[in-house]
């Protein structure tokens, strides 16, 4: 349970009367413009917005410095779905790339569609200096027995799709992190939606899971397996 709790101010490195520091917002656009410059196809950004513990009171050492890259999907190709896919390729392969820390947080990008509702107590625009929801402190009750059985089921998971890999079943491997991943997409998101939002246990698991590494386990295995299903021997 260390690390969920609720601090009486915003991180003290990046907030100053309820601003982002001057030079870490330079250096966050300046991470944002470079990823875009890195795409192979032209895409303005709407705003630039960090999100996440870091722009709440529940900061820990944990924390990561969620940054929103806003684009609209539609302006980009009328398929928005494959624009989706596009874009988490893209931030995926740059995270997984880059290793890039401010005042000591990781830094994470993401692509998120203009106009879409995302869920969270505390967003800032970077690009407007502004708060678009600005986070109040709450203390809520952390119903933490439940996020640990969704956190130990996932984990299980990912134990059992592990041995299909040292059984050289790559393909069930694959298609069990693909199912695992999208378990994981759908029990965050069912969490966000409801009234105790970051608070509840579903994304509490999600954090629990990220904290314990699991997550990159998971997306490690994928690349493995994947590599392995394509290999010839000689």
């Amino acid at each position: 349970q260390s690390g969920f709790d609720v601090h009486d101010e915003l991180e003290t490195q990046f907030w100053e009367d309820k601003k982002l520091n001057n030079e870490i917002a330079e250096r966050l656009r300046e991470i944002a413009d470079d990823f875009i410059d890195g795409l192979d196809m032209p895409v303005r950004m709407e705003d630039l917005r960090i999100t996440g513990s870091l722009a709440n009171y529940n900061w820990s050492k944990y924390s990561d410095v969620d940054l929103h890259l806003v684009v609209d999907f539609s302006k980009v190709d009328d398929d928005v779905q494959l624009v989706k896919s596009y874009f988490d390729e893209a931030r995926m392969r740059w995270n997984d790339i880059h290793d890039i820390k401010i005042k000591g947080y990781d830094v994470e990008i993401y692509v998120e569609n203009a106009g879409e509702d995302h869920k969270s107590t505390g967003i800032y625009s970077v690009s407007n200096s502004d708060w678009v929801t600005e986070p109040k402190i709450t203390r809520k009750e952390i119903d933490f027995e439940t996020a640990i059985k969704k956190a130990k089921d996932i984990e299980d998971r990912y134990h059992h799709l592990k041995r299909l890999f040292d059984d050289s079943k790559y393909d069930k491997t694959l298609t069990g992190i693909e199912r695992v991943k999208e378990k994981i997409r759908n029990m965050r998101q069912a969490g966000l939606e409801t009234d105790a939002m970051e608070f509840s246990p579903e994304n509490i698991a999600f954090k629990i899971l990220r904290r314990a590494e699991v997550l990159d386990k998971i997306s490690n295995l994928k690349y493995h397996a994947y590599d392995n299903s394509m290999t010839m021997d000689d």
